[in-house]
């Protein structure tokens, strides 16, 4: 049986601190590269951020936060 599979899209966030910065919406993809990851949105715009992965909630939030610095 065939199923309809649902787009699910996240919003990243840089977490720096005591402050989260938005770094991109509607990411569709992500990519580890060298010591960090590139971002690419529903539209094709790609990002490369430094850092590493500190959370990543995909069922109720859609959102992905990254820590500052190198990743491990």
């Amino acid at each position: 049986m065939y199923q309809e599979e649902e787009m699910c899209l996240s919003t990243v966030y840089m977490n720096s601190g005591n402050e989260q910065r938005e770094i991109m919406k509607d990411v569709a993809r992500i990519e580890a590269e060298g010591q960090g990851f590139w971002l690419i949105n529903l539209f094709g715009e790609r990002e490369f951020v430094e850092g590493s992965i500190q959370a990543v909630d995909l069922m109720d939030e859609h959102f992905i936060i990254l820590a500052k610095g190198k990743s491990n």
